[in-house]
């Protein structure tokens, strides 16, 4: 004789159906999206630690860069004072070679700013695509300039 089903806690009171392929497809599902959003939770737990590293960078290297022109601006009076003997004439001095290297800084852009124009890069871009710097021209120029 069969043996009564007896209800477990947890388990369904009746028989036990058979296992079927949607059963695992389910729990593969399951599997799958729970593996996805550990995988994403531990992402953005790395993005997190790397956006405060980020941060962190982004306001140390201005206070820094500061520092640097503060303590170079400080040498710059106190020898400008040392050669002239005078404070306010340090000061001023100092003041004018800041705004000479501002300008100078700014000329230097405007001219790295002209070798950036789109027409250009986009020309350079398409001399890379083009055949006739493919692999084997290359390799041919190599030998003609090593003498081969």
């Amino acid at each position: 004789m069969s043996e009564p089903n007896v209800a477990v806690e947890g388990a369904p009171a009746g028989p036990v159906p058979a296992e079927t392929p949607f059963g695992d497809l389910a729990r593969d599902t399951g599997a799958f999206a729970k593996a996805w959003f550990r995988l994403i939770t531990s992402e953005a737990a790395l993005a997190k630690v790397n956006l405060v590293r980020i941060l962190l960078v982004a306001l140390l290297v201005p206070a820094i860069a500061i520092g640097i022109v503060v303590g170079v601006n400080g040498i710059a009076v106190t020898l400008l004072y040392a050669w002239i003997g005078n404070w306010p004439l340090a000061f001023l001095g100092t003041a004018v070679l800041n705004v000479a290297i501002l300008l100078w800084m700014l000329w230097m852009l405007r001219n790295w700013w002209r070798t950036l124009s789109l027409p250009r890069s986009r020309k350079a871009l398409t001399g890379l695509w083009s055949k006739k710097n493919d692999v084997a021209s290359i390799g041919e120029s190599q030998n003609k300039i090593s003498g081969n």
